[in-house]
């Protein structure tokens, strides 16, 4: 079984609801996988946290029933250890992350998992870390 970190980039793309959203298709792939037993799915706490605070400012009315859904799915959590932290802490000073992005990849790292993101930008700054894919490069 394949198993993968997926940040709030992909975690928002499977209750969007809108086909015009980039890589919204793989995204619902990824999701299906994990729901056949294909695929792990595991992500940081912090999930919540962006995922919350992006349907309560976009969504509004809609953002608890949204969040509803994704809490229902069971995503496994993973709380970040102190050899996380200070993993987080050196991508920071050596790649200009933020601590959030480098959370995902850290669990990622921790569990033995490959993070899946639309975070381009992110991506591009840790290109050389093997355990990152880009949602648009995902083959199920």
């Amino acid at each position: 079984m394949k198993r993968y970190v997926v940040d709030a980039s992909v975690i928002l793309k499977w209750v969007l609801g809108d086909d015009r959203e980039a890589d919204q298709g793989t995204a619902l792939d990824l999701l299906a996988a994990w729901a056949d037993g294909a695929a792990e799915i595991t992500a940081p706490s912090l999930w919540q946290y962006e995922v919350g605070n992006f349907l309560g400012r976009q969504l509004g009315e809609e953002a608890m029933e949204k969040m509803d859904s994704l809490l229902k799915l069971g995503i496994r959590v993973v709380n970040l250890n102190e050899n996380m932290i200070r993993r987080c802490l050196g991508w920071m000073k050596q790649k200009g992350v933020t601590f959030y992005d480098a959370s995902y990849l850290a669990v990622a790292f921790e569990i033995g998992a490959t993070l899946i993101t639309a975070d381009q930008r992110f991506a591009k700054k840790m290109e050389e870390a093997d355990q990152i894919c880009l949602l648009r490069d995902l083959v199920l």
